[in-house]
């Protein structure tokens, strides 16, 4: 278990839903993080806190499996990842063509040339992706 899932994990707990085998996994990290120690403690004095200055509202039994349900129906549906790329080669081919057909020069150099930028624009997209997705640990 790595901290960030600690961390949600120990979240959860406040509100009583991990299994014994969870809460014995979190007090095993926590015993051995300091970061992530200091991360319980002051969760806990939040929640102290909390429940000191805040009366709970009562939900019905039902309640988190709805919202559950209804988080799910309402999350927009994210576009592929192989769309970048089809739009990518689909602008560079219209621009490259269009080029070939409208600039005086002659249609081989046209079509080199719009080759060679269409891999350099498509590999700056990938890195800038790339560099973009990646997730701090």
């Amino acid at each position: 278990m790595d901290c960030r899932e600690t961390q949600e994990r120990l979240l959860e707990s406040f509100e009583g839903l991990l299994s014994p085998l969870e809460k014995s996994q979190l007090e095993g990290h926590i015993a051995k993080c300091p970061e992530c120690a200091r991360f319980a403690a002051e969760q806990s004095r939040l929640d102290v806190r909390l429940h000191e200055t805040i009366t709970a509202p009562q939900l019905g039994p039902g309640f988190r499996a709805a919202l559950r349900a209804r988080i799910v129906r309402e999350q927009p549906e994210p576009w592929p990842d192989w769309l970048p790329d089809v739009a990518h080669l689909a602008g560079s081919g219209l621009a490259i063509a269009s080029c070939a057909l409208l600039l005086p020069l002659p249609v081989p150099v046209v079509l080199e040339a719009g080759v060679l930028v269409a891999f350099l624009s498509y590999s700056l997209q990938t890195l800038l992706v790339s560099a973009l997705e990646q997730k701090p640990d």
